[in-house]
């Protein structure tokens, strides 16, 4: 995935722990601090989405977009799908975009991903915080009742039962939601 994958077997890296915030100190540019995805966490989220060329893909709190690169190259040779990958920090919006260049289907975003439009959005890959999740739950919520499908790294959606919890090689969470997931 030219570089943005750690070198070392996926067995050999080391867990990656949740990032921890002190109660009432989250701002809007940490919804998303920059914890690098690895590529179980990547399959498992793929797996599940089951990402077809009709989609819109959407990658809230990109980083350095390695899930939506990962994503593109899953993805049978000429095929639609487009993706929008939302970052607030500059500096991994930067990567991003640099890493990005080769897809012309991957939209970058320097955006924060409480007001981004999503309603174009299929499947939802998401990597927020507790509170970050909680900013922007309705909007989850939307992709749901129009049959779309997140998949949630680390944390789970506020209110929502997962149809699918994988636990990673790298001992990650990966949990899916569809429909069925909402309350009734």
């Amino acid at each position: 995935m030219s570089g943005l994958s750690d070198d070392r077997p996926a067995d050999t890296q080391p867990p990656v722990s949740p990032p921890r915030f002190a109660s009432g100190s989250l701002e809007t540019n940490k919804l998303a601090p920059f914890n690098p995805t690895d590529a179980s966490a990547q399959e498992a989220a793929l797996s599940f989405l089951t990402i077809s060329g009709e989609d819109v893909l959407y990658d809230l709190g990109c980083g350095d977009a390695r899930f939506l690169v990962a994503a593109h190259l899953s993805m049978p040779s000429g095929s639609a799908m487009a993706s929008v990958g939302v970052e607030y920090d500059k500096v991994y919006y930067d990567r991003a975009v640099a890493a990005c260049s080769p897809f012309p289907r991957i939209c970058i975003q320097h955006a924060d991903v409480v007001t981004v439009d999503m309603s174009d959005a299929t499947a939802v890959f998401v990597y927020l915080v507790p509170d970050g999740l909680k900013l922007i739950t309705d909007k989850l919520y939307a992709v749901l009742r129009r049959g779309g499908r997140i998949a949630s790294y680390m944390f789970s959606v506020p209110g929502l039962t997962p149809v699918q919890t994988i636990l990673t090689k790298g001992g990650c969470k990966v949990q899916g939601y569809d429909k069925s997931s909402l309350p009734e």
